[in-house]
């Protein structure tokens, strides 16, 4: 494979006409066809729609969600350090970077194919092929990058890897894995996900993504990240909750919440399945504090051939828990006024979704909150005041989460205290 910034720069050169035109692929059938800025990368019309069943979720039957799920796609402008790589790869938007390898994820089976080349997902696709962990060294900082005169090269499933936090795609032993690293905040965001895969654990819930530690090499220091293993596959999709409702007009009556249970049975899901995970993820998420359990990461697994969801995608992206990036660790009342980013504003409004039937067995996280700061002081340079404290609102919320299933509506705590 040529060099990126090579290929960048003869685009650039050429006298043609930025525009072109590319057929979106799903696997090796001709979904569509569409138009795109080949400097910016932007998808900007649909110009036919050959098979309006194989489009994406959530694009519609005449594709007119498609440059909304393209943009999407693509590593998001937040993503720290972007600027630079896109500065070394001489890509102008991270769409460009995505357009240089076609699009082609390890999330899904959807690609885009230039009309002037004859290519066949079978040769292309990376649940398959090996890649180059060039482009996904440079934007994790490692240290290869540090390298005089790298070569970018290769295609790269790194490019259409969303979430502001810096990851890559790995291959170990034939296994991919993506791996996420953030050297501030202790890096408690690494760490954070294998201590939510041990509430899991204990708890006896099956369906999640395991996650282990690792260290990397940035700067000349090692900083712990965490690995987890590919959940898809070549007959497997993920389809995210945003997706779910992205083309699908909510009743006024309806929450949010509901109408993607509603949604995602109409789909193929079976409701009580996908009810039960979403509770069983509300109520760990209150006893780890989560701000940030949103629609993209949460979702469903797709069977493309069948053409109905499966089930839901195991819980992932556990991260930004245990206030990871605040100086003053709340506790007490202050636990139940913590905003999030969700189907509520409030964390505890959450647990009004949960159906009395639903249960905890708590007991079996009686040492869980020592646990989870031994995990931080070891893994991390952590002061052990701070972990202690981390550690203690996970008992905190844990009492909380108590009283609610004991019948008290914690989120009017003015009855209580």
């Amino acid at each position: 494979m040529s060099d990126i910034r090579e290929e960048l720069q003869m685009k650039r050169k050429s006298p043609e006409p930025r525009t072109g035109f590319y057929v979106l692929k799903h696997k090796d059938k001709d979904v569509a066809m569409v138009q795109v800025d080949i400097g910016t990368g932007r998808l900007e019309y649909v110009l036919a729609v050959y098979l309006p069943e194989e489009l994406p979720f959530g694009c519609g039957p005449d594709g007119k969600y498609l440059p909304e799920w393209w943009k999407f796609r693509a590593i998001p402008d937040s993503r720290k350090g972007l600027r630079q790589v896109l500065s070394r790869t001489g890509a102008e938007t991270s769409q460009a970077l995505l357009l240089y390898s076609y699009g082609l994820s390890l999330t899904d089976h959807y690609w885009m194919q230039p009309v002037d080349r004859e290519l066949y997902w079978d040769d292309l696709n990376f649940y398959k092929n090996d890649f180059s962990e060039d482009l996904g060294n440079l934007l994790t900082d490692s240290e290869e990058t540090e390298r005089k005169g790298l070569k970018l090269s290769g295609l790269s499933p790194s490019a259409s890897v969303n979430g502001d936090m810096k990851k890559k795609w790995v291959i170990r032993d034939g296994v991919r894995f993506l791996l996420k690293v953030n050297i501030n905040h202790y890096s408690q965001q690494s760490v954070n996900e294998v201590i939510a895969c041990r509430m899991h654990e204990r708890l006896g819930w099956k369906n999640y993504v395991s996650y282990r530690l690792e260290t990397i090499k940035i700067g000349g220091l090692q900083y712990p990240c965490s690995l987890s293993p590919l959940f898809t596959s070549e007959k497997t999709e993920f389809v995210s909750a945003y997706q779910i409702l992205m083309d699908y007009k909510i009743p006024n009556a309806m929450s949010l919440y509901e109408a993607l249970i509603l949604r995602a049975s109409e789909k193929g899901a079976a409701a009580e399945k996908v009810r039960r995970q979403m509770e069983y993820t509300i109520m760990t998420d209150f006893i780890l504090s989560n701000t940030d359990r949103h629609l993209n990461n949460m979702g469903f697994l797709y069977d493309p051939e069948q053409r109905c969801l499966m089930d839901m995608a195991p819980i992932f992206d556990t991260g930004n828990i245990l206030f990871y990036d605040q100086d003053v660790i709340p506790h007490r009342k202050n636990l139940l006024d913590i905003e999030v980013n969700s189907f509520s504003r409030r964390e505890a409004e959450m647990l009004r979704y949960v159906r009395k039937g639903t249960a905890l067995d708590l007991s079996r996280l009686r040492d869980f909150p020592d646990e989870a700061k031994a995990l931080l002081l070891h893994n991390t340079e952590m002061p052990e005041e701070r972990a202690g404290e981390i550690a203690e609102t996970i008992r905190e919320k844990t009492e909380y989460l108590s009283m609610f299933l004991n019948g008290k509506k914690i989120w009017k705590r003015e009855w209580y205290w």
